[in-house]
């Protein structure tokens, strides 16, 4: 009996006490998100600034933030009473904040719904994935759109894209259609230069102009030149500071410009001033048509036959050691040439040669006449042909030889290289065929190498 009510009283106890209990726990009210903002712009590349405030929650020591964006949950605490989140996603979003007091007691959420807006924002002439404007303005020609909403810049008609036509400071804005939101933000559009010093230009022949194309603004590489008037144009190729242009005029143009364009937008335009081509050029006739004249000296060996009763009669010696054989030459050329191919040479020449087999020196006088053909005149290159006549003389004697003359028929060739205008190097070669001691033929080789400089009328033969 006394067990029994003993029961009831801690019964009654502790309901009581758990009731006082409960009736002393602080209760946390939920937080009040302060913002009118409910939709934020994600403009030209940039993340949507978000930026979220609530009333302090009396009794909160920290308050739990929660940012969903569909399947992703980020989630933080905080102790002060804003959240801050740059986002790039575009759509809906919802932001739930909870206040905990130090206990770890936690208030029921407030929710909010945010929508975030992408506006894309393309320079005249960029292609690829917007990026953030290096200035707060964009060029003429700069195209703006957002995901599934129609646009409207300034007062222009609201379309899925827009471009930008005029300069000027506007609003660009986008949704507000049923079920859509609706964002505004300031824009500014500002010129684009197109200039070009230019000289005039002649018909039928290709110029490459290079036209500034400048702007505060960002300008893409995608630029379009379109001609006026008949002007065939080259690929025109993007520069540093704008486009390098090859344009041919047609022989008939009267006037012709240039239209430089981004997506069909026209930039500017160029005026081209066009000329007459200028008339070939014909070099001056010669006051007077007189020869060209060469002057030149010349080094080299004189080798006659000089064995058996083939030898040379040079000196006309009876004993076979007294032949002429073969010695150093030095000698002048003179040469006319009245006509660009054929022309006639006269060499005087002095040959210290020796003798077969007894000492001593036989100079020989050495005079020929030719007829110098040219046969390759090839830049500063040059090769004649050769054929003429000689005299050779024996000045003194020694043994068996003895003072003497004898004619000869020469041929051979001289190729020569020009060194500068009027001096050229000659390189000559010749077979003098005079008499043999046995009345028959003697073959005596002459190779020389000399300076020629030209006097008079210097032109090439074609």
């Amino acid at each position: 009996m006394m067990l029994a009510m003993g029961a009831r009283v801690c019964v009654v106890g502790c309901a009581l006490l758990a009731a006082s209990r409960a009736v002393a726990a602080p209760t946390l009210s939920a937080p009040k998100l302060s913002t009118a903002t409910r939709t934020f712009v994600a403009f030209a590349g940039q993340p949507a600034p978000i930026s979220l405030a609530w009333n302090p929650v009396d009794g909160a020591a920290t308050y739990r933030a929660t940012w969903t964006s569909g399947a992703d949950v980020i989630t933080a605490e905080v102790t002060e009473t804003s959240f801050q989140r740059a986002e790039t996603i575009a759509g809906h979003h919802v932001f739930t904040v909870t206040a905990i007091d130090a206990a770890g007691l936690e208030s029921p959420p407030a929710d909010l719904a945010i929508d975030v807006v992408t506006i894309d924002a393309f320079a005249p002439g960029a292609r690829g994935v917007p990026t953030p404007p290096p200035i707060a303005a964009f060029a003429i020609g700069a195209k703006f759109s957002s995901p599934g909403l129609r646009c409207q810049l300034g007062s222009s008609d609201l379309a899925l894209e827009v471009v930008a036509k005029v300069a000027g400071a506007f609003r660009l804005h986008c949704g507000g259609e049923a079920g859509q939101p609706m964002v505004e933000v300031p824009v500014v559009i500002v010129p684009v230069t197109i200039t070009a010093e230019l000289a005039p230009i002649a018909r039928d022949a290709q110029t490459r102009i290079h036209v500034t194309v400048a702007s505060v603004a960002a300008i893409g590489d995608y630029l379009e030149v379109a001609a006026i008037g008949d002007l065939d144009l080259g690929p025109a190729e993007r520069v540093v500071g704008g486009l390098d242009i090859p344009v041919t005029p047609g022989g008939a143009a009267v006037s012709g410009g240039l239209i430089v364009r981004a997506s069909a937008i026209e930039l500017g335009r160029v005026a081209l001033d066009l000329v007459d081509p200028p008339a070939p050029y014909v070099p001056p006739a010669p006051e007077s048509d007189w020869a060209g004249v060469d002057l030149g000296v010349h080094a080299g060996a004189f080798l006659p036959a000089d064995v058996g009763t083939d030898a040379s009669a040079l000196g006309h010696p009876v004993d076979p050691d007294d032949a002429v054989s073969g010695g150093p030459v030095f000698g002048l050329r003179f040469g006319l040439f009245p006509t660009r191919r054929v022309g006639i040479e006269v060499e005087s020449e002095i040959s210290t040669s020796s003798y077969a087999n007894r000492l001593g020196v036989a100079a020989i006088l050495i005079n020929r006449a030719q007829l110098a053909a040219r046969l390759v005149e090839e830049g500063r290159f040059g090769l004649r042909a050769l054929l003429g006549g000689d005299v050779l003389t024996t000045l003194n004697g020694a043994g068996t030889s003895k003072v003497g003359t004898l004619g000869g028929l020469h041929y051979g060739a001289a190729f020569s290289i020009e060194t500068r205008p009027g001096v050229s190097v000659r390189i000559e070669a010749l077979d003098v065929i005079t008499v043999a001691q046995d009345a028959g033929y003697a073959h005596c080789l002459e190779v020389q190498i000399g300076v020629v400089t030209r006097l008079g009328r210097r032109d090439h033969w074609k």
